[in-house]
């Protein structure tokens, strides 16, 4: 049976070009983090979303984070094609990193929700829409962001249920998944209350002042995450350098060089070893070995 872990959900910046484009897509991309949440078995903890990339905070197993890391991606890319002008296509690189430290875990639990402060918005972390800073360590009172409208003035919740058959396509992104009915929907957006779990996310820091702390992210800790990230991504080789590391490995192994040769067990040992010694992403090792990028992911260990 799998235990569950932290994991940190992210898109890479440079990589994924023109992730947000316009409004819609950012209401497109902060919806879907509640659809994947009612649709999956992962937990999301934080999230923030920016025009280049995304950091999300999830609380699950590998096979469950792996659920939610594609279906968003899917639901995503369905969306957005229907933002997008010719020669402004959308290319999406998600990345899941286990988070295996306390250390790690108290940096990259507060990255995923200082980005847009981080970056240079004029916003503080906690008054952006676009995330869910605003959620943790507040007074009971406090009134959520997006209960405002784009003139400022308070909007009430309705439920899901109570919306049209329309109005719940256009907030799910979907013509087969749902939300509970009873899940609140405001100013066209799903509430993360309704599926956000900030208790956990304090459980992290457990006091205010220590939450602060970890806030005002000093530059080390962020070179930090960085290289912890860039270590675990990977590195994509050159095609040809790949595939001869590969058939060299695989004769040495299993004494031919042709993965299509191995059966389902040796090809995921095959990458297993082409992870450990050469530190390839698990998008090119799919293609080395001929095995589904899921499958690996799950079955792979980092």
């Amino acid at each position: 049976m799998e235990n569950k872990q932290f994991y940190h959900l992210c898109g890479d910046g440079p990589e994924s070009r023109n992730f947000i484009t316009c409004k819609a897509d950012f209401r497109a991309a902060f919806n879907l983090v509640g659809v994947c949440a009612a649709n999956t078995d992962a937990v999301v903890v934080s999230f923030s979303i920016e025009e280049s990339h995304g950091h999300y905070l999830l609380w699950a197993t590998k096979s469950d984070s792996i659920a939610f890391k594609d279906k968003y991606e899917s639901l995503y890319r369905h969306s957005a094609s229907r933002t997008r002008k010719k020669g402004n296509e959308l290319c999406l690189d998600f990345e899941l990193y286990p988070i295996d430290t306390e250390a790690y875990l108290l940096n990259v639990a507060a990255y995923t929700i200082i980005q847009a402060t981080k970056d240079g918005k004029p916003v503080m972390f906690y008054d952006y829409r676009w995330g869910t800073g605003s959620m943790y360590f507040r007074d009971k009172n406090h009134i959520p962001v997006w209960y405002f409208d784009d003139n400022g003035v308070i909007q009430e919740p309705v439920r899901f249920d109570n919306l049209g058959r329309t109005e719940q396509r256009e907030i799910v992104h979907s013509r087969t998944l749902t939300l509970p009915d009873d899940w609140l929907i405001c100013n066209g957006l799903i509430l993360p209350s309704n599926y956000v779990d900030v208790a956990r996310f304090e459980e992290i820091y457990r006091s205010h002042n220590r939450f602060r702390v970890f806030t005002a992210s000093s530059k080390a800790r962020e070179e930090e995450l960085r290289r912890i990230m860039s270590a675990y991504h990977g590195v994509t080789l050159e095609d040809l350098e790949a595939r001869s590391l590969c058939g060299d490995l695989c004769k040495t192994i299993f004494g031919t060089r042709d993965p299509r040769r191995l059966n389902a067990v040796q090809r995921v040992n095959l990458a297993q070893q082409l992870r450990r010694q050469y530190r390839m992403t698990f998008r090119q090792l799919a293609t080395l070995v001929r095995l589904d990028e899921k499958e690996l992911r799950i079955n792979v260990r980092t």
